[in-house]
């Protein structure tokens, strides 16, 4: 049985389409057009057959269309589009792997989810004179970041005397929801230039489910010195913090 001239016209013009999808596509609205003419000849007497082959006919040559369709429909566009959906897909989400592992750009929570503390930390705390924070790293996987410093006198009360401390403003944060917020109790202590040392003491001030504000307290600093260093953490899981003050610590 002979193919239908539709049939036979369309696969004429689609030996000269290279891409696939593109063939299936002028196939259907071939197809349609053709349709479409055949009903209207019949409409006008035209019997079936005769209708299908002057539809046909009044299309022209099929090779020099199937042509002008390839170079309309080239695979090469589609393809290098392709091509860079996939490139920027393994971008993302080489770039997403990164932040969460080590906490940077969009992960660094402690930038966009919680503001810094200011200083002084306590409402009857003194500011004595300002100073700066810097540096951070990981303790128990946790991220701990300095924010901020300050030389502050907290006046006596009924139950302790008055005291000259160093507060410093630093964010613990991770990318873990499930976890529990790194303990104030870790290992902490100060050091100066000059070999001496102190205790610190850390206290949460606010909190959301990914991040935390400490204020770290550096008890009786080294009268005369404005710098120190603090060491959060135990041995092989550490951090160090650098403090430097605009002015030196005042005689006790």
């Amino acid at each position: 049985m002979p193919s239908h001239p539709f049939v036979v016209f369309c696969d004429q013009v689609c030996k000269s389409i290279r891409w696939p999808p593109a063939q299936r596509l002028a196939r259907e609205e071939l197809t349609a057009h053709l349709e479409d003419h055949a009903a209207a000849l019949e409409e006008q007497g035209v019997p079936p057959e005769e209708a299908a082959i002057q539809a046909v006919e009044a299309m022209g040559d099929p090779k020099e269309i199937g042509q002008q369709l390839n170079r309309c429909h080239s695979p090469f566009i589609p393809r290098l589009s392709q091509f860079f959906a996939y490139c920027a897909c393994v971008l993302f989400l080489f770039g997403f792997c990164i932040g969460v592992l080590h906490g940077t750009g969009l992960f660094r929570y402690d930038t966009f989810l919680l503001p810094a503390s200011t200083l002084p930390g306590w409402d009857d705390g003194e500011l004595l004179c300002e100073g700066s924070a810097q540096g951070g790293g990981h303790v128990g996987g946790y991220a701990i970041q300095a924010k901020d410093a300050a030389l502050v006198n907290r006046p006596s009360t009924k139950y302790r005397p008055s005291k000259l401390e160093i507060q410093a403003a630093v964010t613990v944060s991770h990318w873990k929801p499930w976890l529990d917020h790194l303990t104030t109790s870790i290992p902490a202590v100060w050091t100066d230039p000059h070999g001496a040392s102190g205790t610190v003491s850390c206290v949460s001030v606010d909190s959301t489910i990914l991040a935390q504000n400490w204020i770290l307290c550096l008890e009786e600093p080294t009268p005369g010195c404005r710098w120190f260093t603090i060491t959060l953490g135990r041995p092989g899981d550490q951090c160090m913090l650098e403090i430097t003050l605009d002015e030196e610590v005042p005689p006790a």
